[in-house]
């Protein structure tokens, strides 16, 4: 038992090793890109290194690294475009709503915290989905989307574990530097890929319904 607590001690002191790696190499990933075109390859490359980790365990975390930030530099970037652009104009949306006052306020209002919502859950699936996938942009969106949506419990699994985090970072700032982001998509990483593979799961099944139904339907023709 004591060797068992001993080996699990450990395994847990690697894990979080290499979680402070990660993001360190966030980190000046972020500053190599001055910062603004830095932020969303540094992130998607951490997303990807989590992913390959996962399901390879023994990787080479830097030259993962490097080359998921090289190859996803400009489509993260574009993506990055969009989430910031679409974020300016909900939030322009919310100050006309507020600032406005009439009989359909409560509707507006209520129609843009959907919209909000749907942006939030894209914004959390959008880079899980496109290092578990090979998409184009719309797609990337649109599967991030419907993942979302029809995972329920995984997305309020990753909203309750941010909100944690969020309310851990306020009690110890000084964590921020060192797992304060290779954490949260960590979290938000593992999590897609349990909803990732249930999708599939149901979508096979989908597929063999249907296979089974043309089947019996060809028999009955016969």
């Amino acid at each position: 038992m004591k060797s068992a607590n001993t080996n699990g001690f450990y395994k847990f002191l690697e894990w979080l090793m290499w979680i402070m790696y990660l993001n360190l190499l966030w980190i000046i990933s972020t500053l190599a890109g001055l910062i603004i075109f830095g932020l969303f390859p540094a992130t998607m490359a951490l997303t990807t290194t989590i992913r390959e980790w996962h399901v390879h365990e023994e990787i080479s975390f830097h030259k993962s690294f490097l080359k998921a930030y090289k190859h996803y530099f400009i489509k993260s970037n574009l993506f990055g475009l969009l989430f910031l652009v679409a974020g300016y104009i909900l939030f322009v949306d919310l100050q006309w709503i507020l600032q406005n006052t009439s009989t359909f306020q409560f509707l507006f209002l209520v129609v843009l915290c959907v919209v909000a919502f749907i942006y939030l859950i894209t914004i959390m699936y959008t880079f899980p989905v496109m290092a578990h996938f090979d998409l184009s942009i719309g797609q990337v969106m649109k599967h991030a989307i419907v993942i979302g949506v029809f995972s329920p419990l995984v997305t309020l699994g990753i909203g309750i574990s941010l909100i944690l985090l969020y309310y851990l970072w306020s009690f110890i700032p000084g964590l921020l530097p060192v797992i304060g982001v290779s954490l949260p998509i960590y979290i938000i990483t593992r999590l897609s890929i349990m909803a990732f593979e249930r999708f599939e799961v149901k979508q096979q099944r989908l597929l063999e319904t249907e296979n089974n139904s043309l089947k019996k339907g060809e028999q009955g023709h016969v």
